[in-house]
């Protein structure tokens, strides 16, 4: 939003917020959730390149496709233990997750 529209409406008495702000997310939990977004759009990168299948991946860290399905629909959900052993088992180096945080 460019600076004149945001004091056009503050001047009308509008708040302007963003997500975490309006979820009222400590700083913790949105470094968080930063940080699973992070891992997710890696592992769907990593994921691409090697041409893997949700399900294929699934049999890779022994679980179902739907529970890939949900950690990469939804990664604020999904834990950072199932995001790390996904990313590890994609081949990504401690140096390369480091690198995501």
């Amino acid at each position: 939003m460019d600076n004149q529209k945001r004091k056009r409406l503050e001047a009308a008495g509008y708040r302007i917020t963003d997500a975490a702000d309006w979820l009222g997310l400590t700083p913790q939990e949105q470094a968080l959730v930063r940080m699973r977004v992070s891992f997710a759009l890696e592992i769907e990168r990593l994921r691409d390149e090697k041409k893997l299948t949700q399900a294929a991946l699934a049999a890779k860290i022994g679980t179902k496709q739907s529970g890939v399905a949900r950690m990469l629909g939804n990664p604020a959900s999904a834990t950072i233990d199932n995001l790390l052993k996904t990313l590890l088992a994609l081949g990504a180096t401690p140096r390369r997750i480091a690198a995501l945080i």
